[in-house]
């Protein structure tokens, strides 16, 4: 039977979906690994609709076989697209059936949906293909273990202060002109759990890292770094990361730290290779 999930189903949904993706035959990056996470992110605001427009399963025996997951939002009509999700190949004949009521049933239509699939999930990427995606790009998950970082502190590195708010600005908008967070987004965002540190010296503001903590979800996130073009190559910003870590694992909750890079970044790719971070998938984006 396929049917809209609803809040009932998010318990046996979120064993499912982590189930899948602890394999990376199955694996979709949108959506993690962790049992507990998944079922907050699905209870908490998941999407801009309601849950009951957001996911889509198949069921049989009363076991969830299949998922497609929307997190929506409206400003653009795009979807971070959380699947598909399926049991075994047998299940993957359900997925065209799934895809057509789900974006049948939204009360807005979805114009720009967004895949993330694990190379190695040829299901997932098969369907992808069908219902007209196109690659766009290839991403590497990098994680780094609590247990193996070793705490380091920097006397140049200290968190931002009202001195070097406009540098700050002027290095981010220049680094990164069409991110999701622009300067002045980071600042409204600032508090004891998300913060800014800065490489500072005689000569001024040389590069920043800009982190986010969550204890109760026991996440951790570094969601920029940058340094200034005329001090790269000096070791700034692998301070800046060793630094940003440090502040994340002194939360006990937060075990690993997760990043996304384009596989084409060779240069991030070493800067976090040099603080311990492992390839565990490469993804391919699709829209």
């Amino acid at each position: 039977m396929i049917r809209m999930a609803t809040a009932l189903d998010i318990e046996q949904l979120a064993h499912f979906l982590a189930s899948c993706n602890a394999t990376s035959m199955r694996h979709i990056g949108h959506c993690g690994q962790d049992e507990q996470e998944i079922k907050s992110t699905l209870r908490q605001k998941f999407s801009d609709l309601p849950f009951e427009n957001s996911m889509i399963i198949a069921v049989e025996n009363e076991q969830i076989v299949a998922a497609i997951g929307l997190d929506f939002d409206e400003d653009d009509q795009s979807a971070e697209v959380w699947g598909p999700f399926v049991q075994n190949e047998v299940t993957a004949v359900l997925l065209p059936e799934m895809w057509m009521m789900l974006c049948h049933q939204l009360p807005t239509p979805l114009k720009h949906p967004h895949f993330f699939i694990n190379v190695e999930n040829e299901v997932a990427i098969a369907f992808t293909n069908n219902v007209g995606e196109k690659v766009r790009g290839h991403h590497y998950i990098l994680h780094k273990d609590r247990q193996n970082h070793k705490f380091e502190s920097t006397e140049e590195i200290l968190q931002l202060d009202p001195a070097n708010v406009e540098a700050f600005q002027n290095l981010h908008d220049l680094a990164f002109p069409n991110t999701y967070y622009n300067a002045q987004t980071i600042l409204s965002r600032l508090n004891e759990n998300q913060v800014v540190f800065c490489y500072c010296d005689n000569e001024g503001l040389k590069g920043y890292v800009y982190v986010e903590a969550d204890a109760e979800n026991g996440e951790g996130t570094i969601e920029y770094i940058a340094v200034d073009d005329r001090f790269r190559k000096q070791g700034i910003g692998r301070k800046l990361l060793l630094r940003g870590l440090d502040f994340l694992f002194t939360y006990n909750s937060i075990t690993v730290i997760s990043l996304t890079v384009e596989k084409n970044e060779r240069g991030a790719i070493q800067l976090y290779q040099s603080a311990d971070f492992n390839i565990v998938h490469e993804l391919v984006f699709m829209k």
